[in-house]
């Protein structure tokens, strides 16, 4: 098992497994495929993947197992926290091939997720999660991180209501 920061080489593997984890995971709960594929058309775009991969702002962390990506993490520092007071490492995804799930290996990307903020100098770490994705919501509360607001992805069919949630990092 190794954890390894992404670097332009990975464009196409996160580009894949990040559509592929993202239908498995959320596509049923999208009412609109139209939405869902615009969705990750810009969420995975060469654009969007380039300028992050690239960035001094976010970073791409990449888990693999016998060479083989089976998750990865994406956080932007010094993000404002949605709907809360303060400043932080936003973390945006965090997904896994469904088959490398309950293995323990989300929290080790997690924590190497947590040390790279550290060492950005953020004084949280936040993310924003489905109210109804209860094993998620588990386990970043097994992370230590506590729900501080609630707040709303809307798109032009659903509203689809989230927690923030936050975990303060500092020593």
């Amino acid at each position: 098992m190794d954890i390894r920061q992404a670097t332009l080489a990975d464009q196409r593997e996160l580009q894949t497994l990040g559509r592929e984890t993202y239908r498995h995971y959320f596509g049923d709960l999208w009412q609109n495929s139209d939405e869902l594929e615009q969705f990750l058309a810009d969420d995975f775009s060469n654009e969007e993947m380039e300028n992050t991969l690239e960035s001094p702002d976010h970073r791409w962390l990449v888990l693999q197992e016998q060479g083989d990506a089976v998750g990865f993490a994406k956080v932007h520092f010094n993000q404002p926290l949605e709907g809360a007071e303060g400043h932080g490492a936003k973390l945006c995804k965090l997904y896994f091939k469904p088959q490398s799930r309950a293995r323990g290996l989300g929290a080790m990307l997690f924590d190497a997720v947590e040390t790279a903020a550290r060492e950005n100098g953020q004084s949280c770490l936040w993310l924003t999660v489905l109210q109804s994705n209860l094993p998620a919501i588990g386990f970043y509360q097994r992370q230590r991180m506590l729900q501080v607001a609630e707040t709303a992805y809307v798109t032009a069919t659903q509203t689809t209501p989230l927690w923030i949630m936050k975990k303060d990092i500092n020593d």
